[in-house]
């Protein structure tokens, strides 16, 4: 316990302006009903108000957002407060204006900050710091509320640390929480490094720069260019782009608080599709993924059962591939965990997979239908490549952005002949071969790091696949509906599909109308007044 002298040495301990300085410069007015700390407008509100904030984020954009949104706010604070500071003491040392983010922290009850170790130059852009946060506002009240964390909570903390130190340097500084006291730890731990310290490559510094940091005019100009690079195709990821066609449906899902089925063909982005589910509901943690078929999965169902019935626990994804396969006893598992008839967990998403689509799955399958229902609310259908013949250039960059044939070389690119090939190429094998192909075309192509036409098409294992006969019977027919299927759930109507088939024919046909009608088995003129009439 703290003794009198205790609390006036830390009133008085550490550069200008001390804990006292600051609270002798703090003014009451109920005329005015302010308070001003040096002059700057403060409010003095309830410690539950930020835990408020946090918790009404989380529930309404996942953790994840959340957690993103905390820090940014945090890291503004911060840089807000430095500015304070260095303007309302304009003569201060340098090196006491930088330690006085720890006794704002304190005069505002955020936080009783130790220091373990503080070692910086300024001439040199060098930081490490090592702290330990007492008391921190955001771990007390989300404990109090929630129970033991999983992970560290002190969001808004940890931001307002990164934007005050980094007004100081030249560089970024992030902070990072260690261990936390909503996690049963004795206090916060905090450390701090400078960007390059950490390593750009660092999962936390990569979403600081690019989820956290969204004003670039805030960062370094050499950080705004390194974080530049890493963003490819404008900053959108490939996951975004895979599931671009049924983003719109994952959402309302996500919002929903929904289970979802996902069906499509092999290779068409499924699985990328419901990680990306899992983020936009929960935003945390790693989903957990089975087959419908696996040994461990009772033993999977029986652990989240114990996991999401305890208290405050948090959001938990399972993904059970092949869901056409389940057993009779694990339907039923399935369908007491989700309580078809009844509410369901707030914190359990269960999204099935399978190749077989909704109308297949309902007449071909053992399923139950009050499992599938249950699960297809919204049923999403992932459409294959073939169905989207304007977007397999630009998954295709995304794929080339994250390729290096050769450490240190620069990323393969697709001459504009190239991108013309593979928007009307044939991709069977969905995703997989795309980036196989597009792999194999970077090894060997003549004049890396451009990729030709020629390239490409050395590169492809199966470049004209043979169709099924519609002479050999009704089985082979049979599967080429199941092929079309898919695409027509995907809302590419007869229409539009026949459209396409004619400008493939007179494309691969190298223009030759008259070549690609006796293909297509039509007459030349025929085929101009399609071609020039579009359904």
């Amino acid at each position: 316990m703290k003794t009198p002298n205790d609390e006036e040495t830390l009133l008085h301990r550490g550069g200008r302006p001390t804990l006292a300085d600051l609270i002798d410069t703090l003014e009451f007015s109920p005329s005015k009903g302010a308070i001003e700390l040096h002059g700057a407008r403060m409010v003095l509100s309830r410690a539950t108000f930020g835990a408020d904030l946090q918790d009404e984020l989380v529930r309404r954009f996942g953790e994840h957002e959340a957690k993103v949104l905390m820090m940014r706010l945090g890291y503004r604070n911060g840089r807000e407060d430095a500015e304070f500071i260095r303007q309302g003491w304009p003569n201060l040392d340098i090196g006491d204006a930088f330690t006085a983010g720890t006794r704002l922290h304190m005069v505002t009850g955020t936080v009783r900050v130790e220091t373990l170790h503080n070692d910086f130059d300024f001439k040199t852009d060098r930081f490490s710091g090592d702290f330990l946060w007492h008391q921190s506002v955001e771990a007390v009240e989300y404990q109090r509320r929630h129970g033991r964390a999983l992970a560290p909570v002190c969001w808004a903390q940890t931001g307002y640390a990164a934007g005050y130190a980094s007004v100081f340097f030249r560089k970024l500084v992030l902070y990072k929480e260690v261990s936390c006291a909503a996690m049963g730890d004795k206090s916060c731990r905090v450390v701090g490094k400078t960007v390059d310290g950490w390593g750009k490559d660092e999962p936390f510094v990569r979403m600081f720069l690019d989820e956290v940091l969204v004003n670039r005019a805030e960062m370094p100009s050499r950080l705004r260019k390194a974080a530049g690079k890493a963003e490819p195709m404008g900053g959108t990821r490939l996951e975004d782009r895979v599931v671009a066609p049924i983003r719109h449906e994952l959402e309302k899902i996500a919002h929903a608080g929904l289970n979802a089925l996902i069906t499509g063909p092999e290779g068409a982005g499924c699985r990328m599709a419901a990680d990306w589910l899992h983020v936009a509901r929960f935003g945390h943690g790693k989903p957990h993924r089975c087959h419908a078929t696996s040994p461990r999965l009772p033993a999977l169902l029986d652990s989240l059962r114990q996991t999401i019935s305890a208290p405050g626990a948090r959001g938990q994804t399972l993904i059970i591939e092949g869901i056409d396969a389940l057993t009779d006893d694990l339907q039923v598992a399935l369908i007491d965990m989700i309580k078809t008839d009844g509410i369901p967990p707030e914190n359990l998403l269960v999204i099935g997979l399978s190749h077989l689509p909704l109308r297949l799955l309902r007449r071909d399958t053992a399923l139950r239908s009050e499992l599938i229902y249950a699960l297809s609310v919204l049923p999403v259908t992932m459409p294959p490549l073939s169905a989207r013949p304007d977007d397999i250039a630009d998954l295709a960059g995304c794929y080339l952005t994250q390729m290096r044939p050769k450490p240190g070389a620069e990323a393969p690119a697709l001459t504009e002949e190239a991108k013309a090939l593979i928007r009307t190429a044939a991709w069977p094998g969905n995703l997989p071969e795309l980036r196989a192909t597009l792999m194999r075309a970077a090894l060997c192509a003549d004049a890396p790091p451009m990729i030709d036409r020629n390239d490409l098409d050395s590169a492809r294992l199966d470049p004209q696949p043979s169709a099924p006969s519609l002479s050999q019977g009704e089985d082979d027919f049979a599967e080429l509906w199941d092929q079309l299927v898919p695409i027509f759930e995907a809302g590419i109507g007869l229409d539009t599909l026949v459209s396409r088939i004619e400008q493939r024919a007179v494309t691969d046909a190298d223009g030759n109308v008259s070549a690609a009608a006796r293909l297509l088995g039509l007459s030349r003129p025929k085929l101009d007044y399609r071609l020039k009439n579009p359904a």
